[in-house]
């Protein structure tokens, strides 16, 4: 086991003698809010916690040391804010009113957590072990390396192009999918609770709902209308739904749509022309299903979104759009019959997009189709277009951006060479190298750059870029051979005080009988001291356990 006296808490990496992380940058005098379980607490003598991740409606997520398996891990609490109380002792406890409430959501934390365990899906992130103590229950999960899908697009200039973002979502999708055929849904779905990872591949957060679970989870611009209900309601398939369809709308226009609740009274929903016009048929439509407002109305299920999403919800690619005024007739008719007073230039417009007939109306105002009452066109559409007429309608009026853009501006790659990551990442904004999207490659042992310095660029400093372009960074461990310390007469803790200062993680102490030397200090090292070694080894240090009596014999 790993001595985890000189770990970092912020980050678990070593921190030596160091009060800031040259790594993280965490300050090892900082300390976790009062309501939650303190950094250097341990769970099942197992755990060490460090810093508090994050906390939501339901739960708190802490970065831990797990000192059975030497790894980093998150550790989850169920802990709802509302009813939760945590007592001086860290257990914790709910008031008599609120008991019914806090044991429905812990019994249900602990039902779908202990299902998440046995499941291996690529878009989810793996499941250690789910355990009670302290009045509530933990689940721990594998480390994983990456940054929200919200952090994610603001790198990326706010938005991404759907040729983007079809890949990512497809896969996270069938993992969905097969999550709802295990009866879990997850309720919580949003740009912060979706990572991107360093192979470019999306994760689910590991925050899930039950649908038995009394307790709300809301997330304003993602969260379904039903999750707003104060009544018992059915958490379904279809809340997943519109969750995912309010994330990717968020991920491709750059915002979330205005809050299920406010939409119920006043629909605003829409999407300006500069997107309209890059998004395809089928995209805006499996959009405007997924939105739907009232669950009955909405796209059933993951599998149906996707192929809505894909195919336009049939085989030949034939888009069908939901619409709560239309009669079956309609329906079945395409909703080719109506009058010229609802028949909507709005889809002509989006019609144009796709022929030359657009380069002739730049300038003029553009009637877009959304999502507002998702009325079908009335009249048949001009047979010129090969988009038809089931796209969904809106009252927003945009227009085409005249302006050409100009050629793209060049920005010069500075050096960070010899720099600390942390202090770049932490001073990364517009006027200090944000053009460029900054990833680590590597961390790799260095003679000649101090442990957490970047000691490689992967773009020359001075070279011309783009803005956004990525350039990938290694990281210095510090020394991979150092000289091994002389302990010798030293007493166990300045004995592993000094071997950690240098850099030695695994020491083993190891009790040596002695009356020829002094009492409880070392009196013999492996290796020796002045060795040249690696400091991954197990450094053996020998205790004079004799007490400086003399034993009776008869």
């Amino acid at each position: 086991m790993l001595n985890t006296d000189k770990l970092c808490l912020g980050c678990m990496n070593d921190l030596g003698e160091e009060k800031i992380c040259p790594i993280c940058g965490y300050d090892s005098s900082s300390k976790n809010d009062s309501d939650f379980l303190p950094v250097k607490y341990w769970l099942k003598d197992r755990y060490l916690l460090g810093r508090l991740l994050k906390t939501d409606s339901n739960e708190a997520v802490y970065i831990a040391w797990d000192n059975f398996k030497d790894s980093v891990v998150t550790v989850r609490e169920y802990f709802p804010k509302n009813l939760a109380v945590r007592n001086p002792d860290k257990t914790v406890t709910a008031s008599q009113e609120d008991k019914y409430t806090f044991n429905g959501g812990l019994m249900s934390f602990i039902e779908t957590n202990n299902k998440l365990a046995k499941l291996e899906l690529p878009s989810l992130i793996p499941t250690v072990e789910s355990f009670e103590e302290n009045g509530t229950a933990y689940t721990v999960n594998s480390a994983f390396s990456g940054i929200t899908l919200k952090d994610f697009i603001e790198r990326n200039g706010g938005s991404l192009e759907w040729e983007q973002v079809r890949p990512l979502f497809l896969s996270l999708m069938d993992t969905l999918k097969e999550l709802h055929d295990e009866g879990i849904i997850h309720g919580n779905l949003s740009t912060e609770n979706i990572l991107v990872g360093r192979d470019g591949k999306l994760r689910l957060y590991p925050a899930f709902y039950s649908a038995s679970s009394p307790i709300k989870i809301l997330n304003d611009g993602f969260s379904a209308l039903e999750q707003y209900s104060e009544d018992a309601v059915s958490i379904t398939a279809a809340t997943d739904v519109y969750s995912l369809s309010a994330t990717l709308f968020a991920v491709l226009l750059g915002n979330p749509p205005p809050a299920a609740n406010l939409r119920l009274e006043n629909d605003s929903l829409s999407i300006p022309a500069k997107f309209a016009q890059k998004l395809p048929r089928n995209v805006l439509v499996a959009l405007a299903n997924g939105l739907q407002v009232l669950p009955e109305n909405r796209t059933a299920d993951i599998e149906g979104f996707r192929n809505e999403l894909v195919y336009g919800d049939s085989p030949d690619g034939t888009a069908i759009v939901k619409n709560n005024s239309a009669t079956e007739s309609d329906e079945k008719n395409g909703a080719k019959k109506s009058s010229k007073k609802n028949s909507s230039a709005k889809y002509a417009v989006l019609s144009a997009v796709c022929t030359a007939l657009v380069f002739l109306i730049i300038g003029a105002i553009l009637s877009l189709t959304v999502f507002k009452d998702l009325v079908f066109p009335k009249t048949p559409v001009d047979n010129s277009s090969d988009i038809d007429s089931s796209l969904p309608s809106s009252q927003v009026i945009g227009s085409v951006d005249e302006n050409i853009e100009p050629e793209e501006k060049k920005y010069t790659v500075p050096s960070f060479v010899n720099k600390y990551y942390y202090s770049v990442i932490d001073n990364q904004d517009e006027d200090n190298y944000g053009f460029l999207k900054i990833v680590v490659k590597d961390k790799v042992f260095s003679d000649k750059y101090a442990k957490g310095t970047i000691c490689e660029q992967s773009i020359k400093a001075g070279t011309g870029v783009l803005k956004d372009t990525e350039i990938a960074v290694t990281i210095s461990l510090g020394p991979k051979e150092v000289i091994v310390p002389n302990v010798i007469d030293f007493d166990k803790e300045a004995a592993e005080i000094e071997l950690l200062r240098k850099g030695f993680h695994f020491v083993e102490f190891i009790d040596m009988y002695d009356t020829d030397k002094k009492p409880g200090v070392v009196i013999q090292q492996e290796p020796a001291f002045g060795t040249k070694t690696v400091t991954d080894i197990s450094v053996k240090v020998y205790i004079n356990n004799y007490t400086g009596e003399e034993e009776f014999t008869e």
